[in-house]
């Protein structure tokens, strides 16, 4: 029974504002590890908690000293104060996979190790979980065209990494000289070391990562350049990856994902380097301005000015204190000759360097002296076996300017106060020696490298840092002490730092910085990096001290408060202002405008040389390009985004103010439901770029912003690929909209809607975060990797695809895939005239006839025709042939003419023309090769045709529907003309296709559209003029179809969006997708899915 109580005893732990960590369900984990869980005063035995002394029948998956006690020992000694509940041991990514999961699903507060060099103890978590790589230490070489690449697990130890490529290659890297140091923490967090002013940062060198995210996604990225010498392959390069390598090259460990591996570049390696030492007698505070002069003097040259020689030597300055208390000036030299073959050539390179820089001291010398030592013996604490860890505390300032610590030498004085303020017998007694140095990164090597602009290093731009610390000289010294005790970090840093600047160095931080942002010198990295982790880890599962923080926007504070409608718009001052935070700008109605952040007048002469991304953006041309349906719809202000940031602020601005506001992409919105009055328009019309991406198996697709119209993206396509995929054919078409609502086009029946094919959308949800999604099916061929399958997200996507533009989120770029584009196919038309009812009742049974799908040939699915009757008395077939058979004009022909023929049979009315010709690739389209035809606005209503007799077979519909046109062709509407037509979407591919099944397409088991539409022939009729004739068409024969609206058309008759959604299942599944992704309704505007009811 008591040792039934003593395991009941250790089965949890407490952590402070988190779950407790069980000990059980650890070890039950460590059944599904390769690795192990260590905990203090108990044991894991086949998933059980045993004592510590119970010896387990089961030989142990990691070595056999690796205890909870040896490993705090090894790895945590400098935070014996912090020490975890628990530290998991993994061997594998799927260990550290399963170690996330857990953590997460627990609830459990935890941090990732490498190593054991952890300052800022930023790394273990009082009772919590420390997830360490030490067994992950495997190093690997490959040599490709003589370049020899290193690849290092993160828990390698520099003292491993040396063994290893001194004894296995004639390369190496820039890294640092604490042996017990992890890689994981060193390169993420710089690679600080030795060589940095010849060759660069240690993270420069980083050329791939492997990296399990916090979704449990585990990615392999590459820099390009270096990705098929490595992989023999050069995978589909996703430039999000390069942001997230960014960031990990310099930002510190686990702040976006877990590095289990690093790849890195080499280079050769020299045979002997020069090592010394020089000691000078300390007389008075003068000597410490001596000492200082030399080094100020030595290191402040520009890059362009330094010699070569000065390039290859690092001096460190050190102010130390022995362990007798006397106290010693000195520097120490390591020097990199570039002639290197011979320990004599190497010397002689290097004593006229040092000698110079020696003889600027003007200090007596107390002993020092140079030697060339071999590459076996270049890092003498690396390889020095007595070389012993004690648990130190520093405190770092990064140095930016040499004037903050040359020009001004006040620091100076209280550096030697501090240092003599007592007898030197008397710092012993303090139980602590102390040593302060200068560490030289800026120089030559790193700011001119390319490579070094493609790391996120906090202090990438700093001259150096000066560094503070204090050892225990007997056990009994806690780290406490050294801290805040007498002489301790934090007083140093009170009293001296403060004197050198406010940008602190990230790995001896200590307990003095609050907030990361204080160890940055450029506000855009520290930014940029905030981009980074909303993109990667928008939860924040990597949430830790000094971490990397997700952005805050203001808005989210309040995670209770929800739109509820406009409470009016905000004074235009108030936009000005918010338009200086943007890529994008603010355009206002006469009579004023924005010019930065200021209200000015809107005349010509009142110039403003911050007018905007556009020169010729202005309200009232922007109004008459996206609105041009809805002209009697005036907003106060369109905001035109230009980036997802300004998407972002946008939202906030909104959701701040409690606006009314709508989301636009493009110049088509036939039911005004992107449009408003006194409230704000969030305009994506300048998003315009578009990528294309080949696959390894090559397969092509293309990454849209919602602003490309429809006529540019088939101009663009034709002129940079052969292929293309689903879309309409009105040229000023947005595609954020038009893809969003399904993507309806003359490709539909062949292939499927344009919907069908996005593959990956990138979007802000109402709360502001970024996402990016991925179909499972495709993402690995696209990014060329498989990340971890999220079934909720996958659900973001099926709503996107189809339920029209910003439901759920805002939509910032699409990735479509791709069909081959014909070398030719058919366009033209076919025209006949009406002159009695009957031939209007016979063209429309053709229509029915040709259309059943039951009666299709094969090729029939490669034919759509569009029916339009218009008030001139006009029957006309709108006709595009997709032919299987198109790489010649002929081929393509001689396919098309007979599915025509049998479609034409059916026709029973006067002839009047035809035009039917092969167009060849360049040509296709042709409505869009150049500038946008001058759009007129019309108003059209809708309503899908759900099987074919509701437009084929009813009576109601086909009495009503005859009578009215033919009534309408001989007593026509003054000033304007009217014309229906049938809109074929279902039939052949649609349907039966597996990926239609992906969307939310309210139209997805529709036979059809029915449409009709007015148009004014001037300028004198309105757009109420209009609807009113819609309106009472609609009420007299689309009524008679379907009660089912199509939503681009649907105009003011419809009230409620559920009469646009036929399946009740897809409604309800939309419901509990806004729920998840916009539970405050942030994305809303009319016909915008709703968030589902609550009875309670």
């Amino acid at each position: 029974m008591r040792i039934l109580a003593v395991i009941a005893a250790m089965l949890v732990a407490e952590v402070a504002g988190k779950n407790v960590v069980l000990f059980s369900d650890l070890c039950q984990l460590s059944l599904t590890l390769k690795g192990s869980v260590l905990l203090p005063n108990a044991s894991c035995c086949l998933g059980i908690v045993r004592p510590i002394n119970y010896v387990c029948p089961f030989e142990s998956k990691v070595e056999e000293d690796t205890t909870f006690a040896s490993a705090v020992e090894q790895y945590l000694v400098d935070c014996d104060h912090e020490l975890p509940a628990s530290i998991i041991i993994v061997k594998t990514e799927s260990d550290v996979v399963k170690s996330l999961s857990y953590a997460k699903n627990a609830s459990v507060d935890f941090r990732v190790k490498s190593g054991g060099h952890n300052q800022a103890c930023l790394s273990t978590v009082k009772n919590g979980l420390v997830i360490s790589l030490q067994e992950m230490k495997k190093i690997e070489y490959k040599t490709v065209d003589e370049e020899v690449y290193m690849t290092l697990q993160s828990g390698v130890t520099l003292t491993q990494l040396y063994t290893d490529y001194t004894a296995n290659s004639d390369v190496y890297f820039p890294h640092g000289l604490d042996p017990w140091i992890g890689a994981g923490g060193h390169f993420t967090g710089g690679g600080v070391g030795h060589l940095v002013r010849k060759f660069g940062y240690g993270t420069d060198f980083v050329v791939g990562m492997d990296v399990v995210l916090p979704s449990g996604e585990f990615v392999r990225v590459f820099e390009p350049e270096h990705e098929e010498k490595l992989t023999g392959h050069l995978s589909v390069y996703n430039p999000r990856n390069r942001d997230l390598m960014w960031g990990l090259k310099g930002s510190g460990h686990a702040n976006f994902g877990v590095v289990t591996k690093f790849y890195m570049r080499t280079i050769k390696r020299p045979t002997y380097v020069v090592l010394g030492q020089y000691d000078f007698v300390v007389a008075d505070a003068a000597s410490f301005e001596y000492f200082w002069t030399a080094t100020c003097d030595y290191y402040w040259k520009h890059p362009e000015n330094e010699t070569a020689e000065e390039r290859n030597l690092l001096v460190w300055p050190t102010i130390a204190q022995d362990s007798t208390g006397a106290f010693r000036l000195k520097f120490q030299i390591y020097y990199i000759p570039d002639n290197n073959s011979t320990a004599q050539g190497a010397l002689d390179e290097a004593t006229p360097a040092v000698n110079a820089f020696i003889a600027n001291v003007g200090l007596t010398l107390h002993s020092g002296g140079i030697e060339a030592v071999e590459q076996d013996k270049h890092f003498p604490n690396l390889v020095n076996p007595d070389f012993t860890r004690t648990s130190y505390s520093c405190v770092a300032r990064a140095v930016r300017t040499r004037a903050e610590i040359c020009s001004n030498t006040h620091w100076i004085n209280h550096v030697f106060a501090e240092f003599m303020h007592d007898e030197a017998s008397a710092f012993p007694s303090r139980g602590s020696t102390m040593f302060a140095y200068f560490d030289v990164w800026g120089g030559a090597a790193s700011l001119n490298d390319p490579h070094f602009a493609k790391t996120s290093i906090s202090t990438r731009n700093a001259w150096g840092t000066l560094q503070y610390c204090r050892e225990p000289l007997s056990p009994e010294t806690n780290r406490t002490a050294l801290v805040y005790g007498e002489g301790g970090t934090k007083v140093f840093n009170d009293t001296v730092l403060n004197q050198v600047g406010d940008m602190w160095y990230m790995n001896f931080m200590d307990a003095l910085v609050t907030e990361r942002e204080h160890i940055y010198s450029e506000p855009a990295v520290y930014q940029k990096l905030k981009s980074v982790k909303q993109l990667y880890d928008p939860l924040n599962v990597f949430d830790r001290p000094m971490g990397v923080p997700l952005p805050v926007l203001d808005y989210l504070k309040d995670e209770t408060a929800v739109v509820s409608g406009a409470s009016g718009m905000p004074a235009p001052q108030d936009l000005c202002k918010f338009s200086a935070k943007l890529k994008g700008s603010v355009l206002l109605p006469a009579p004023y405008k924005c010019c930065g952040d200021m209200l000015v007048p809107d005349l010509p002469t009142f110039p403003c040389a911050l007018d905007g991304i556009n020169g010729n953006l202005s309200y009232v041309k922007s109004h008459d390009a996206v609105m041009m349906d809805c002209n009697s719809f005036k907003p106060d202000a369109f905001v035109i985004a230009r980036t997802q940031n300004d998407v972002m602020a946008a939202l906030k601005y909104v959701k701040e103010r409690d606006v009314e506001y709508r989301i636009r992409s493009g110049g088509h919105s036939g039911s005004c439901a992107s449009a408003c009055t006194h409230c704000l328009v969030i305009s994506l019309e300048e998003m315009k770029a578009i990528d294309y991406v080949t696959s390894e198996a090559g397969a092509t697709f293309i990454g849209i912003e919602p602003g490309v119209r429809i006529g540019e993206l088939v101009r663009s396509y034709q002129a940079n690929t052969d292929v293309y995929f689903p879309h309409g054919l009105d040229a000023d078409i947005g595609v954020g909209g038009h893809l969003g609502g399904g993507g309806v086009g003359m490709m539909t029946r062949k292939f499927g809607f344009g919907s069908d094919f996005i593959v990956g959308v990138e979007l802000i949800l109402g709360n502001g975060k970024f996402v990016e999604v991925y179909d499972a099916d495709y993402e690995e061929e696209m990014l060329g990797y498989r990340r971890a399958y999220n079934n909720e997200d996958q659900d973001l996507l099926w709503a996107i695809r189809g339920n029209s533009h910003a439901s759920v989120g805002v939509v910032t770029r699409y990735w479509v895939r791709t069909v081959p584009r014909p070398s030719y196919m058919i366009q033209g038309s076919y025209e006949f005239k009406m002159e009695s009812k009957a031939h209007v009742y016979n063209f429309w049974g053709s229509v029915c006839k040709f259309y059943s799908v039951v009666n299709e040939s094969p090729l029939a699915k490669n034919l759509i025709m569009w029916p339009y009757i218009r008030s001139d008395k006009t029957l006309m077939f709108t006709v595009y042939y997709l032919p299987d058979r198109n790489s010649t004009a002929a081929g393509a022909m001689a396919e098309a003419m007979p599915v025509l023929q049998q479609f034409l049979a059916g026709v029973s009315a006067p002839f009047v023309s035809e035009k039917i010709e092969a167009v060849e690739d360049g040509n296709q389209f042709h409505q869009m090769l150049h500038a946008e035809t001058p759009r007129v606005a019309y108003s059209c209503t809708s309503r899908l045709v759900m099987n074919r007799s509701d437009v084929c077979e009813k009576p109601a519909f086909l009495e009503s529907f005859v009578n009215r046109l033919w009534g309408e062709i001989m007593n026509p509407e003054p000033y304007q003309m009217f014309w229906t037509y049938f809109d074929p979407w279902g039939a052949a591919a649609s349907s039966n296709d597996p990926e239609f099944k992906k969307s939310s397409f309210m139209g997805r088991n529709a036979w059809g559209t029915f449409q009709y539409c007015r148009e004014p022939l001037t300028t004198t009729v309105s757009r109420e003029h209009l609807w009113t004739a819609v309106d009472d068409f609609n009420n007299a024969v689309a009524k008679n179809i379907s009660d089912v609206w199509y939503v681009n058309f649907q105009d003011r008759t419809t009230t409620a969006r559920s009469q646009t959604l036929h399946l009740p299942q897809v409604t309800a599944r939309l419901h509990t997708v806004k729920q998840r992704y916009d539970s405050h309704g942030i994305i809303e505007g009319p016909f915008s899915v709703t968030l589902p009811e609550r009875g309670w």
